[in-house]
């Protein structure tokens, strides 16, 4: 029984290798035409969040959204920062940030991949986390995005931590960034991914629903970058304490 289960979620994960081998070309490519010009990116992120969502809905997700009464102003820009536990959650913020075109801030490996790569580099934000220089000149590309009018989500794990680390330490750059920008943040908890589909083992997981909790956004107008590290940690705490509802409610 055990090896044909392992067998089915082999099988799936490699389902979802063949879905983006259609996929990737079919919207990635396909955003390709308006990524070089501002205007025309909120074309090239519809592509992505069709991409997303295709992902999602062909792999046999669905999310439930719990979120604090509140309406986003379509004109605002945000910083976005969630927990991180595999590609998935990329996929969930496309689809959840319908109406604030957005970039993320995401490992440089990436760029690598045939096309996706090529799509990914050009719409986002690369860094080499091994790199010092590299993570001096993010920030300033980070600025000049959201001078541009994007919104950008950063993870602030800093990468998908360890599946023993309930949630890893939270690094300062969305912070900052907001802070700087006096750009409002908003905290997404993303629950079940380390379950569902998780980042380290390719005979783990399973469809079905994923839970995620938008937290009511933080307001930065009053802060100055002394209080980067409150800022910080009032969101590490509150990401921190939705996972563990999460955790005690399955």
């Amino acid at each position: 029984m055990r090896f044909i289960q392992i067998l089915l979620i082999l099988l799936w994960r490699i389902w979802f290798f063949f879905i983006n081998i259609f996929l990737v070309p079919l919207w990635a490519g396909a955003s390709i035409p308006f990524l070089f010009k501002e205007k025309y990116y909120p074309i090239a992120y519809w592509f992505h969040q069709m991409w997303a969502r295709s992902n999602l809905f062909l792999m046999g997700f669905w999310y439930v959204l719990e979120k604090d009464e509140e309406i986003l102003d379509n004109n605002k820009q945000y910083v976005i920062i969630s927990n991180h536990s595999s590609i998935i959650d990329i996929m969930l913020i496309y689809s959840l940030m319908r109406n604030h075109p957005l970039v993320f801030v995401g490992k440089a490996e990436l760029s690598k991949l045939p096309l996706f790569g090529f799509v990914y580099k050009n719409s986002n934000i690369l860094i080499d986390r091994k790199n010092l220089s590299s993570s001096i000149k993010v920030f300033k590309k980070i600025q000049d995005k959201v001078d541009s009018g994007k919104s950008v989500c950063i993870f602030p794990e800093g990468g998908v931590p360890h599946p023993s680390i309930f949630l890893d330490h939270f690094k300062s750059g969305a912070f900052f960034i907001a802070i700087l920008k006096k750009i409002p943040i908003i905290p997404f908890t993303i629950g079940d991914i380390k379950k569902k589909f998780p980042n380290f083992s390719i005979i783990k997981g399973i469809p079905g629903k994923i839970r995620i909790k938008q937290h009511h956004s933080i307001s930065t107008k009053n802060l100055s970058l002394k209080d980067k590290n409150y800022l910080k940690n009032k969101c590490f705490n509150l990401i921190q304490h939705q996972l563990k509802k999460f955790e005690n409610n399955k």
